[in-house]
């Protein structure tokens, strides 16, 4: 009776510290998604990562709070693992919205299921399109990779949390706008010629309504630029799957 509850305590932890990474990561824990369907992906790998961690020894708290802390703690690893993923779409979010508000999409919104927030047309537009190529890349692997090194590294009930671990997490979601703008600086440096374009052509023709020429010219260019980039975009989400591994794993490292 004794070796079932142990199994019983070790599979919620492991259930706990999945939970919260899958309800945290775009992909899996996207809104759209059924509550059953999160709720039944979470067993189900629990289930499949559960004989890697079975044979684990587990020192279960005695009392009732020290074991609460233990589960929070576990909940909080996979929040901040989630986390880091998280990070990558809000670049990729924040990109579009830039350059959107720069192709004069500013006053066009929709609403993301996902945040409940209004993005712009080209912010829901990339999200979606880095999803694809999340998904076409292997990412959703890479996340479950980086789920599967953190049992491994650090066990059930070993999660420390240091000091130097809001300072990473500081570091990390400020590199969100370097994402941002590596995405929406080519669509920028055209629109920003054009704009300049534009201001001789204004001056040059004083009576041309520079700004009823001018709002199509910016949505053309703008979304020719970014087809012409499509190709760079793919990369650049390729190494920010890689950088996003690496910072899961930093992450890990922090909390043991």
């Amino acid at each position: 009776m004794e070796y079932w509850l142990d199994q019983f305590h070790i599979f919620l932890l492991v259930l706990l510290r999945v939970s919260a990474l899958l309800m945290v990561a775009p992909i899996f824990g996207h809104r759209t998604w059924l509550a059953r369907a999160k709720v039944g992906l979470a067993f189900t790998v629990s289930i499949i990562l559960f004989p890697i961690v079975a044979d684990q020894p587990l020192d279960v708290p005695a009392g009732i709070l020290p074991y609460a802390l233990m589960m929070i703690r576990e909940v909080l690893m996979g929040v901040v693992m989630g986390f880091v993923v998280l990070l990558l779409f809000v670049g990729i979010q924040f990109a579009g919205q830039v350059a959107g508000l720069q192709m004069g999409f500013g006053i066009v919104n929709v609403i993301d299921p996902q945040s409940s927030n209004q993005l712009s047309i080209m912010g829901q537009f990339l999200n979606i399109l880095a999803i694809l190529l999340l998904l076409s890349l292997n990412g959703h692997h890479t996340i479950l990779t980086a789920l599967v090194t953190s049992f491994e590294t650090i066990p059930l009930g070993g999660v420390v949390l240091k000091a130097g671990l809001m300072q990473k997490m500081i570091a990390i979601t400020a590199e969100v706008f370097i994402i941002g703008v590596k995405i929406a600086a080519p669509i920028m440096t055209a629109l920003f010629l054009v704009t300049a374009a534009m201001g001789v052509l204004a001056r040059t023709v004083p009576q041309m309504n520079v700004f009823m020429v001018g709002f199509p010219v910016q949505i053309s260019v703008g979304l020719g630029a970014f087809l012409v980039c499509m190709p760079l975009f793919a990369m650049l989400v390729e190494r920010l799957i890689i950088t996003m591994r690496r910072d899961m794993l930093v992450m890990v490292d922090f909390m043991h």
